[in-house]
C-alpha cells in the first residue's frame, strides 16, 4: 500500500483545513473530480473507523487530514469512510464526507460496491435521500455510472434494495433513474421483476409508469411470469392492460400459460385464457405444452380448465410423441390420470390410454421404467389398458422392470414389479441374447452370491429353529401310561396348528435351501428358477414359524384367559406387518389365476402405501 507524507517525527503532514464554521461549502461538481481514480490506498487505522462509525462528523473537522485522504483510506474489506457512514445509518456524515470529497461516490469495495450498494443493503432511507440530492446536482452521465454500478453479482443498487425488502428506499431510486428498474443482473432478473415476484404492486406500477414501451424496456427475466410466481392476479391484469404484447414473452424457453400451469395459478391461467386462447397450442421450447405441463406438476383443475375450454388439446403430443398420460406416468401422477381415466371412459379413448410415444412406449412402460408402483397399479387394473403392448424393443412393461431392475431389489423396484406381476403382466418371447442379458444382471457378481448366501442363512436359521421345536414341544409330554410320551396338548386345536405349521415352515425352508444351492451353480438357466421358488417358500417358511410359534404359546397359557388373549393379539399385529413386507419380496413374479390376483391386492395397496412417491428427477 502506498503511505502518506510524513513529517520527521512520524506523523502524517496536515494539509491546511478549512475555515471551522457549521456551514458546508458548495462541492466540486467537476466530473473529473468525482470519477478521480488513486491506484495506491491507506489502511485506516482503528480510532479513525470507530469514529465514522459512531458518526463523529467533529472528529473529522478536527482531523481534516483524514478527509483529504478519504478516497485511499479503506478498510480491510475496501470500504472507504463514505461506506462505513453509510452503513451505519449516518446522514449528516454522509453529506459531510459527499460534499467534502465527491470522488467517494464512485469509490468501490472488495464486492464491488459503492457507497449506494451499502446505503441500499442497511435500509437507511435519510443516508439514500442524501446520496440521491447530491447526485441530482451532478451531470447526467456521471449520475448514471452511479446509479447503474453494479457489484460482483450484476446487482444495482436497487436489485439489492429489492432483495433486502427495502421497497421504501427502492421507490427513492425509482424516482431518481427511470431506466433502473429495467437492468437485468447476472441472474438474469431486473429490479422489476424481483418487484413483480415480491407482489409489490405499487412499486411496480411507479417502475411501469417509468416507460411508455414495457417491452421493448424489459430485460432478462420474464415479467409476466414474476406476476403469476407472486401470484397476483392484479399485477398481471395491470402490466397486460399496459402491454398486451407482454404476454408473448418466454422465460427459458417457457411460456407464460405453461409456466402458470406448472406451479398451479389457476386464477391466472384463467385469465391467461380469457385473454389468448390460441396459447393453449404453443409449446415450450423443450416440445411442452401447457397441458403437458399441467398433467407433469399434477395440477388437474388446470387441465380440467383448458380441457373444457380446448377439448382436442387433450391429443397434443411433445417433441418425444407423448400424450398427456405419457407425461403424467412419466412423473408419477396419480391424480391426473385418474381424472382422464374416469372422464374418458368411452371405448373410444382406448387408443389415448395405449397410445406409443416414439420409442413405442405406452403410459404404463413409462410409469414402470421410472418406478411408480401407484400409476402402474393403477393402469393395470384399468381393464381398458393393454398390458401386453410391446415396445420398440419388443419389450411388455414386465420386461421393462427385468432389464432395468437393480440386483439389490430396492424398494420401489420390488414394488413396482409385484404391482405389474399381481395385474397378470405377462413377459413378451424376448431374443435369447437378451434373455441371457436379463438373467446375467440378475446373477451381478458378487452381489448375487452375497444375496443367495443371505438368504440361505435365513432358510437354515428357519429350518434349524423349526427343527428343535418339533421336538421341544410346548406342554411337554405325559410320563405315565396310556399316553406314556406323547404330548400333553395334543387334543387342543392351538396346539394341532403350532404342529402343522412348525412342520409347514421346516419343509418349507428346506425346499428353499435345495433351491438356492442350485442357484450357487452359476447356470444361467438356473438363476431365474432358483429364485421363482426359493423365494416364495422361504416366505411361507417364516409365515408359518411365526403362526407356529403364536399358537404355541397360546396353547401354553391359554388356562390364563387374558394372557392368552395378549398373546394372540401381538401376535396378530406383528404377522400382518411381516406380511406387508414379506409378500412383495416373496412373491414378485407372476400369477395368472384371478383369485390370487384379487388376494394379493391388498398387500400390495398396503406396501405402495408405504413406498409413497417416488421422487425421481425426470427433466
Amino acid at each position: 500500500m502506498g503511505r502518506p507524507d510524513v513529517d520527521f517525527n512520524g506523523r502524517v503532514a496536515q494539509p491546511s483545513r478549512p475555515p471551522m464554521n457549521n456551514a458546508i461549502s458548495t462541492p466540486s461538481l467537476d466530473p473529473s473530480t468525482i470519477l478521480e481514480e488513486n491506484s495506491e490506498t491507506i489502511s485506516m487505522d482503528p480510532k479513525t473507523m470507530s469514529a465514522v462509525r459512531a458518526g463523529n462528523v467533529n472528529y473529522l473537522r478536527d482531523n481534516y487530514r483524514y478527509v483529504t485522504l478519504a478516497p485511499r483510506l479503506v478498510t480491510v474489506h475496501g470500504n472507504t469512510m463514505l461506506h462505513l457512514a453509510a452503513s451505519s445509518g449516518h446522514a449528516s456524515l454522509v453529506r459531510y464526507l459527499v460534499n467534502e470529497c465527491p470522488s467517494l461516490l464512485m469509490k468501490s469495495n472488495l464486492m464491488d460496491e459503492v457507497a449506494l450498494h451499502v446505503a441500499a443493503r442497511t435500509g437507511h432511507l435519510d443516508v439514500m435521500l442524501n446520496l440521491v440530492d447530491f447526485i441530482k446536482e451532478i451531470s447526467v452521465n456521471v449520475a448514471k455510472k452511479i446509479y447503474f454500478a453494479k457489484n460482483k453479482n450484476q446487482d444495482t443498487a436497487l436489485h439489492v434494495a429489492l432483495k433486502e425488502k427495502h421497497m421504501l428506499v427502492a421507490s427513492c431510486l425509482v424516482s431518481a433513474e427511470k431506466d433502473l428498474s429495467f437492468v437485468a443482473n447476472s441472474d438474469g432478473f431486473s429490479p422489476l421483476y424481483l418487484a413483480l415476484e415480491a407482489g409489490q404492486a405499487d412499486l411496480v406500477t411507479a417502475m411501469c409508469h417509468q416507460s411508455s414501451d414495457l417491452r421493448s424496456k424489459v430485460g432478462g427475466r420474464s415479467i409476466i411470469h414474476a406476476a403469476l410466481k407472486a401470484k397476483r392476479k392484479d399485477i398481471l391484469t395491470a402490466l397486460l392492460r399496459k402491454d398486451a404484447s407482454l404476454i408473448d414473452l418466454r422465460d427459458e424457453g417457457r411460456t407464460c400459460l405453461s409456466f402458470g400451469a406448472s406451479i398451479g395459478y389457476y386464477e391466472g391461467i384463467c385469465y391467461l385464457l380469457d385473454k389468448n386462447l390460441d396459447m393453449v397450442y404453443l409449446s415450450d421450447d423443450d416440445g411442452l405444452f401447457p397441458i403437458h405441463m399441467a398433467a407433469k406438476y399434477g395440477h388437474v383443475k388446470i387441465l380440467e380448465e383448458i380441457l373444457k375450454r380446448c377439448p382436442e388439446a387433450l391429443e397434443l403430443l411433445d417433441k418425444h410423441g407423448r400424450n398427456i398420460l405419457h407425461v403424467a406416468a412419466r412423473n408419477g401422477k396419480l391424480e391426473p390420470i385418474k381424472f382422464i381415466l374416469k372422464i374418458y371412459k368411452d371405448k373410444n379413448k382406448k387408443k389415448l390410454i395405449n397410445e406409443q410415444d416414439v420409442d413405442g412406449n405406452t403410459p404404463l412402460h413409462l410409469a414402470t421404467q421410472n418406478w411408480h408402483p401407484k400409476v402402474v397399479s393403477m393402469l393395470t387394473w384399468d381393464s381398458r389398458v393393454d398390458v401386453k403392448k410391446t415396445n420398440n424393443k419388443g419389450f411388455t412393461a414386465l420386461d421393462v422392470v427385468e432389464v432395468n431392475i437393480d440386483s439389490n431389489f430396492i424398494f420401489h423396484q420390488r414394488v413396482t414389479l409385484f404391482a405389474l406381476t399381481n395385474g397378470r403382466t405377462p413377459s413378451s418371447s424376448i431374443p435369447t441374447t437378451e434373455n441371457r442379458r436379463i438373467f446375467m444382471k440378475l446373477a451381478d457378481g458378487e452381489r448375487y452370491k452375497d444375496q443367495v448366501n443371505t438368504l440361505l442363512l435365513v432358510a437354515t436359521l428357519v429350518a434349524t429353529m423349526t427343527f428343535t421345536a418339533g421336538f421341544t414341544l410346548p406342554g411337554g409330554y405325559n410320563g405315565s401310561a396310556p399316553n406314556l410320551g406323547m404330548s400333553v396338548l395334543t387334543k387342543k386345536t392351538a396346539f394341532q396348528v403350532f404342529l402343522v405349521c412348525d412342520t409347514l415352515a421346516m419343509y418349507s425352508s428346506i425346499i428353499a435351501i435345495v433351491a438356492l444351492i442350485w442357484g450357487q451353480l452359476r447356470d444361467i438357466s438356473l438363476i431365474r428358477k432358483a429364485f421363482l421358488i426359493a423365494l416364495p417358500f422361504l416366505g411361507l417358511a417364516l409365515t408359518s414359524m411365526s403362526i407356529a410359534f403364536m399358537a404355541g404359546t397360546y396353547a401354553a397359557v391359554s388356562h390364563v384367559p387374558l394372557l392368552g388373549c395378549f398373546v394372540l393379539g401381538i401376535g396378530v399385529i406383528f404377522l400382518l406387518v411381516s406380511l406387508l413386507l414379506l409378500v412383495p419380496y416373496a412373491c414378485s413374479y407372476g400369477h395368472n389365476q384371478l383369485f390370487l390376483q384379487y388376494l394379493f391386492y391388498y398387500p400390495l395397496f398396503l406396501m405402495i402405501l408405504a413406498a409413497g412417491d417416488n421422487s425421481n428427477n425426470n427433466d
